[in-house]
């Protein structure tokens, strides 16, 4: 297969790959999030945990692909090593690629971040001998995490837009 026909499978990718990423993310954000402030708290974790556990795999699955086929793509144009460099400034096209990897890399810190975070604090269980006095430090860890992982969505939000804005103005 020849270079032209690899950047275009992966640009393929690459595209379909922010589709999910992004929809996931404005789920979570716009729908799934208040949705779960509006039912009882005990309700709300465990559709939160099997929808959370869902959207983590997808989105995690997705945001790999973008920085695999994203990296990919550069190599091949060889424009990876400029990405990051003075250069990249100048020239409107790789500003806009560098504005979209920046973005995805802090995405995939937060994402990292998340998934610790979700997988530790907001799902754990208490052992059947637990007190109230444990049951109450818990929740209230889990809400303070939760606060935090509120936040977390919406610069994730703001971060896939900046990161499908890159792409688009990086393609002109």
């Amino acid at each position: 297969m020849s270079v032209y026909n690899w950047l275009r499978l992966l640009r393929l990718v690459h595209i379909y790959a922010a589709i999910v990423l992004v929809g996931s993310i404005i789920f979570n954000t716009v729908v799934l999030m208040p949705a779960l402030k509006r039912i009882p708290p005990a309700h709300a974790a465990v559709i939160g945990q099997k929808i959370g556990a869902g959207l983590m795999w997808l989105g995690g699955t997705a945001l790999g692909l973008l920085g695999v086929t994203g990296f990919v793509r550069l190599w091949l144009l060889d424009d990876l090593g400029t990405l990051f460099s003075i250069q990249a400034l100048l020239e409107p096209r790789l500003r806009w690629m560098s504005v979209m990897a920046g973005s995805w890399l802090i995405l995939a810190i937060a994402a990292t971040a998340s998934a610790f975070w979700f997988r530790t604090v907001l799902t754990a269980k208490l052992p059947y001998s637990a007190g109230l006095r444990e049951l109450e430090e818990q929740r209230a860890a889990q809400e303070r995490l939760s606060r935090w992982q509120d936040w977390l969505a919406y610069i994730n939000l703001s971060l896939a837009i900046i990161a499908a804005l890159g792409g688009i103005m990086g393609t002109f």
